[in-house]
């Protein structure tokens, strides 16, 4: 019994030295301050060369003018929304009139724009991500105007066919809440954002990088609780047999 408790005991250790990949769905400034810690955010208000555009409700199939579409202008993030890479792209939103409270920080969002480079606020609506270089966590505020999403980290780029294959997070995100996925390790090559209603989606304050959810070293105590478990356990096998 004895024996068994110190195995137990092995993996218990085991389970907390092993960081998880972790979801946020939340209005708690607290906990978004945390996720966020040592995360770069974007707030879309000054993009250079980019130019905002105006809107004043979230009417679908409006032109948006090519100076508000964004590709590479952040540092460290390519966006698409499916289509071309480089030539189909979400834009600059600066909302306006009864709807400039939905932008979480300043007024300009970023939002999804259709095949035809017009406005998209429905069903269908897509914002891919692309990080060259790796990052651990994603996240932003979602409108609360608008739609749920769901979100999809992926351990490549926006441009593979096969995604169940490269999928290695999926979470909801709630209208007018702060979501994401952060990770134990910077493997977070692609991520998805999925218009789950009829209505779309914008984002603000989007955050990304490599310093969220860090694997804990064991301390020596722990080592040796966990060796001397294993070594318990190899023990009573041997017994047993």
């Amino acid at each position: 019994m004895k024996m068994r408790s110190l195995a137990c005991a092995a993996i218990s250790v085991g389970s907390i030295t092993s960081a998880a990949a972790a979801g946020i769905d939340t209005t708690d400034a607290g906990l978004v301050a945390a996720f966020q810690s040592g995360l770069t955010v974007q707030t879309f208000e000054s993009l250079a060369g980019r130019t905002p555009q105006p809107i004043t409700a979230y009417t679908p199939g409006a032109a948006v003018s090519p100076n508000a579409f964004v590709f590479d202008q952040v540092p460290g993030v390519q966006f698409s929304v499916g289509g071309a890479v480089g030539t189909n792209m979400p834009a600059l939103y600066q909302l306006g009139g009864t709807i400039a409270g939905n932008a979480h920080s300043g007024s300009t969002v970023l939002g999804p724009v259709d095949f035809d480079f017009t406005t998209k606020f429905g069903s269908g609506a897509l914002i891919e991500v692309f990080f060259p270089v790796k990052v651990s966590s994603v996240g932003f505020w979602l409108n609360p105007a608008l739609g749920n999403v769901n979100l999809i980290a992926a351990d490549t780029n926006f441009a593979f066919s096969k995604l169940e294959e490269h999928t290695l997070e999926t979470f909801s995100g709630t209208a007018g809440r702060f979501a994401g996925i952060s990770r134990p390790t910077a493997d977070i090559g692609g991520f998805k954002i999925i218009a789950l209603g009829a209505t779309g989606f914008t984002v603000d304050d989007f955050s990304y990088g490599p310093a969220g959810v860090t694997t804990p070293i064991p301390e020596p105590a722990e080592w040796a609780l966990l060796l001397g478990g294993i070594a318990a356990m190899a023990a009573w096998r041997r017994r047993a047999s």
